[in-house]
């Protein structure tokens, strides 16, 4: 199965806000190009899968799909809502900008049940559509701060306090391992790459994440191990070696490791 990959912005476009579709419909899996989508549904049922997570479709419901990640739908009653698609492009500058944009590690998980501050979430989508059309004065600053509002009520949700970016070292870091993790394993790769000791590199990670670059390493291919099972065609070889393992053997190792099950198993278990 080829993976679609859309982009519903117009060239020059870096933000919009719709209404979501009040269609019941299947969707097949897909990516969105370079932006991020935030979806809140004040009305549905189903289930909306992202990567390799099932949420619940239900009123007042919030998700986030960042550049990179799959999804698809599976609705069984109409429903409404709000859908916001954002390039970086739009947030350049902005304290969000880093923090949004930075595929791994995510600051924000991808689905939240909101019903406890429902009003005060469909206010601020209200808002921002308010804004959007009237394209008065600075609106669009005036959307920015209504889109750092939001983070914020979602920071609470998840009770992170974090608003500081990454130091240089770890954003150098991430973004290494997002081009470079299926070719390169090892932290003393990323080390020197950043001419730094991999003690340095360890150190950078435990005090920002208390987590050592390793484990951010092996995180990373977990994620995109994860999404291959469940959206790839290919047999467990292939997955295997389009991950940078020389041997199907030392991938089932290393998932059986992160996830507590083999990879065959895994799969038959999402499918």
């Amino acid at each position: 199965m080829q993976i679609a990959i859309k982009n519903k912005l117009d060239a020059q476009e870096s933000f919009r806000i719709k209404r979501m579709k009040e269609v019941i419909k299947t969707t097949n899996p897909h990516g969105h190009k370079d932006y991020l989508e935030i979806i809140f549904l004040t009305q549905g049922e189903g289930t909306h899968q992202i990567d390799h997570h099932r949420f619940p479709v239900a009123p007042s419901s919030l998700y986030l799909i960042m550049p990179g990640q799959i999804h698809n739908w599976e609705l069984t009653a109409i429903p409404k809502g709000f859908v916001v698609m954002v390039q970086q492009d739009f947030l350049l500058g902005h304290p969000l900008h880093d923090t949004l944009f930075q595929t791994f590690p995510q600051a924000f998980p991808s689905g939240y049940q909101l019903g406890h501050i429902a009003h005060t979430i469909a206010g601020i989508f209200e808002s921002i559509e308010t804004e959007h059309a009237s394209k008065a004065p600075n609106y669009q600053a005036v959307i920015q701060t209504y889109l750092l509002l939001l983070f914020n009520l979602l920071r609470r949700e998840v009770k992170s306090d974090h608003t500081q970016s990454y130091p240089a070292i770890l954003k150098d870091f991430f973004a290494l391992l997002d081009q470079h993790y299926k070719s390169f394993h090892e932290v003393g790769w990323y080390a020197t790459a950043l001419n730094v000791t991999p003690k340095t590199l360890n150190a950078a990670c435990r005090k920002a994440l208390d987590s050592t670059a390793g484990t951010l390493i092996a995180e990373r291919l977990t994620t995109e191990s994860k999404r291959l099972l469940l959206y790839s065609e290919q047999n467990l070889g292939g997955v295997a070696y389009e991950l940078g393992f020389s041997d199907p053997s030392h991938f089932n190792k290393f998932f059986k490791r992160q996830t507590g099950v083999l990879p065959s198993i895994y799969r038959k278990g999402i499918s």
